[in-house]
């Protein structure tokens, strides 16, 4: 799931290198480069790919300080939506 969530970063930034650089201790906001507008395009895509829905509303922004973290988060949304 890690390397998905970075693959989806690296989409949405247009540059393939940046994959390479990211690890799952990376920061999705800062070590991804993601500015408000492209974070929201992330939001929508992790949404698409993983068939869960994150409230915006509610979303805590310290989910992104990793992407094990997010990952977690992730995971947890796909256990409670399928039950």
């Amino acid at each position: 799931m890690e390397q998905q969530i970075i693959a989806i970063i690296s989409e949405i930034k247009d540059d393939a290198e940046l994959a390479l650089s990211l690890n799952e201790h990376s920061n999705i906001m800062e070590d991804g480069g993601l500015d408000s507008l492209q974070m929201i395009t992330f939001i929508l895509k992790v949404e698409e790919q993983f068939g869960i829905e994150i409230d915006f509303e509610q979303f805590d922004f310290t989910l992104v300080e990793s992407v094990t973290t997010f990952c977690r988060y992730i995971s947890d949304l796909k256990t409670i939506s399928s039950v």
